[in-house]
């Protein structure tokens, strides 16, 4: 599957987990399925940005982040 197909795929599936108010398994799903493939790792910087947001329980913080990964 080509990469920005795969990086959109993993991102509707966030958003579904979003979009059912479930931010845990959003992220859990996002994190999980980007780090899949080595060629889409989820940059260290980003996944530290995604901890604060998930500790501070920002979903909206969540989909925005998601939403600007290309």
């Amino acid at each position: 599957m080509a990469r920005d197909k795969y990086v959109e795929r993993c991102k509707q599936r966030a958003f579904d987990h979003l979009d059912r108010r479930d931010l845990k398994n959003a992220v859990a799903s996002f994190v999980a399925n980007i780090n899949a493939r080595p060629d889409r790792e989820l940059p260290s910087y980003l996944a530290t940005l995604g901890a604060l947001l998930l500790t501070a329980n920002d979903a909206f913080g969540w989909r925005t982040l998601i939403d600007g990964l290309r």
